[in-house]
């Protein structure tokens, strides 16, 4: 069974991608802001961080920078609403932090389910 953790400040985001990956053995923690989400990967085991890049209190770029810190080996899936910088651009910051996939909102429910598939089957 994955433990994975969703990380978003909108509710119904959380809750539309429980619901997608309810077909799988999973168990979620939930966060709405990055402290929250360091408070959890530090308490729990998490095999996969669903991240919003842009959240209150502390965003998805400056959580995943103390993250990388303490867990390199992380799977991360980061969301995000329009991209306003080009994709190579992106394509390095995603390098840079880790991330595994990004996905900018609104996203391809089926394209992400088995993007979080295939993640958890490494």
């Amino acid at each position: 069974m994955a433990q994975i953790l969703i990380a978003d400040d909108e509710i119904y985001v959380r809750d539309l991608i429980k619901r997608s990956l309810a077909h799988g053995p999973h168990s979620f923690f939930e966060a709405s802001d990055g402290n929250e989400t360091t408070r959890i990967l530090e308490a729990y085991p998490v095999d996969l961080l669903i991240i919003d890049m842009v959240m209150p209190h502390k965003g998805g770029l400056e959580t995943l920078m103390d993250l990388r810190l303490k867990n390199e080996n992380l799977k991360v899936i980061a969301i995000t609403g329009k991209i306003s910088t080009d994709r190579d651009s992106m394509k390095g910051l995603a390098r840079q932090f880790h991330i595994d996939v990004v996905f900018e909102k609104p996203f391809d429910i089926f394209e992400f389910t088995q993007s979080v598939d295939s993640l958890l089957k490494k």
